[in-house]
């Protein structure tokens, strides 16, 4: 009987640690949100344009189009889930293109790199027909954020997403942040 209440207690541990795992953050529901909002619109236009390569940029202040400088609530914000956009759009069978990424890996005593914002070593004309960009505005306690998928040809919006954030997720327990080049606290 021991035995039977030990097999069972390690099995309910297991299992309720293997669901615990599964439980997405809340950066994770918010580009899985966007993510979907953009492919189901993205899937109605494709009988007129077929899929297309996307290439996903960082998102800029809405007020200036200008990235957010770090100390910036939006800083990180900016860059979670413009990276985590690329994992979401690949869920739903997007294709995506990293237009970072070097023609070769470089090797150097701190390790092996594929990615690189150095220009002069990025392919000058990357084969995107689509860029995701995306504007981030200050509302009440959080931010806005607007996505779109532009046509880099015709500079056609195909696709359009957004979400409110709420500020205690991307900038929990932070007493000051910068804010247009002024410190402020909250």
């Amino acid at each position: 009987m021991a035995l039977r209440s030990t097999l069972f207690a390690i099995m309910a541990l297991l299992f309720s640690s293997s669901a615990l795992a599964h439980v997405s953050n809340p950066h994770e529901k918010i580009g899985d949100d966007l993510a979907a909002q953009l492919a189901s619109q993205l899937q109605r236009v494709n009988q007129h344009y077929g899929y297309s390569n996307i290439g996903v940029t960082r998102w800029v202040l809405a007020e200036t189009l200008e990235l957010p400088e770090q100390g910036d609530s939006m800083y990180k914000l900016s860059h979670q889930l413009s990276e985590s956009l690329y994992a979401h759009l690949k869920e739903r069978n997007l294709d995506v293109v990293e237009f970072r990424a070097q023609d070769y890996v470089t090797l150097t005593a701190d390790g092996s790199t594929n990615m690189t914002r150095n220009v002069d070593e990025l392919e000058t004309q990357p084969k995107l027909d689509w860029v995701l960009v995306g504007t981030l505005s200050r509302k009440d306690d959080g931010a806005i954020v607007n996505l779109r998928i532009i046509d880099r040809r015709s500079q056609e919006v195909l696709a359009a997403a957004n979400r409110y954030v709420p500020k205690h997720l991307y900038w929990s327990n932070k007493q000051t942040e910068m804010v247009d080049g002024r410190l402020q606290r909250h």
